[in-house]
């Protein structure tokens, strides 16, 4: 910014012209985190449900069936301290059925996900 359009704001600014912030639409964004943990065998599965619907837990990951329209994002996989496996993910719900930012996929009602590790 030159510095005669800096004192030209600064003197609006001071003399009653008061420009509104709009607040910046990306910080809104509300992605939700789902920690899970998966169980120690092989064949064993179980079902737990979520705010995003039932996932499927299996020893080698996941199995989402969304209950409604959302994004997922960010799955991760990985052992604890403890010696048990976890697994994460995000997902924020998609009313409006706008598309997916990058990073993220889009589940429409009774879609299925099984990320790869």
């Amino acid at each position: 910014m030159k510095r005669k359009d800096f004192l030209r704001k600064m003197r609006n600014r001071r003399f009653g012209e008061v420009q509104e912030r709009e607040p910046e639409r990306r910080r809104a964004v509300d992605w939700r985190t789902v920690r899970l943990e998966l169980p120690d065998s092989d064949g064993e599965q179980s079902q737990e449900s979520t705010p995003a619907g039932p996932v499927t837990l299996m020893a080698t990951g996941i199995r989402l069936t969304a209950e409604h329209p959302c994004w997922v994002r960010g799955y991760r996989l990985w052992e604890a301290e403890s010696g048990s496996r976890r697994a994460e993910f995000q997902y924020r719900p998609n009313e409006d059925g706008d598309a997916a930012p990058p990073g993220a996929e889009t589940l429409e009602t009774g879609a299925i996900w099984a990320p790869e590790a």
